[in-house]
């Protein structure tokens, strides 16, 4: 067989039967939301549709509320800390939210105040993969 073929067609098993989504960390802290630790730079993450963000309250009292009109909507009531929120992003798009307490719907999408924002991402699939692998075996130089 082509090693070409070959290739293409172990990622392509590989990747069909391996659907992978992933859970990631917002922490919710004096008045922000990161998915980095509290003392390091706030960071609003970017996920892959079918991944999962949860809240984790870190300190305070607080919400974590969808802005109004969005493709997704989610509201974790108010809650102190310690306490944990999670919501499994099914569409592609920019997700503003806010703390119902500290932040506010600014309307248009937006969000103001304590508020942060979710980018979800195209899952990378196969295709891309055997792209990248028959790329890569058509740049090989022959042997004579």
């Amino acid at each position: 067989m082509n090693p070409k073929v070959l290739c293409a067609t172990i990622i392509l098993a590989a990747g069909v039967s391996v659907a992978h989504a992933d859970t990631v960390i917002v922490n919710v802290f004096n008045f922000d939301f990161s998915s980095n630790a509290p003392g390091q730079v706030i960071l609003d993450p970017t996920i892959n549709v079918g991944d999962t963000v949860q809240w984790v309250w870190r300190s305070g009292f607080h919400s974590v509320t969808s802005v109004a009109g969005g493709l997704e909507s989610f509201n974790s009531g108010n809650f102190a800390s310690p306490h944990t929120f999670s919501h499994t992003f099914t569409q592609l798009g920019n997700f503003n939210y806010f703390c119902n307490i500290h932040g506010f719907d600014a309307g248009n999408g937006a969000a103001g105040g304590m508020s942060g924002r979710i980018t979800v991402v195209p899952t990378p699939g196969p295709a891309a993969a055997i792209a990248l692998a028959v790329a890569a075996g058509m740049s090989r130089r022959r042997r004579r």
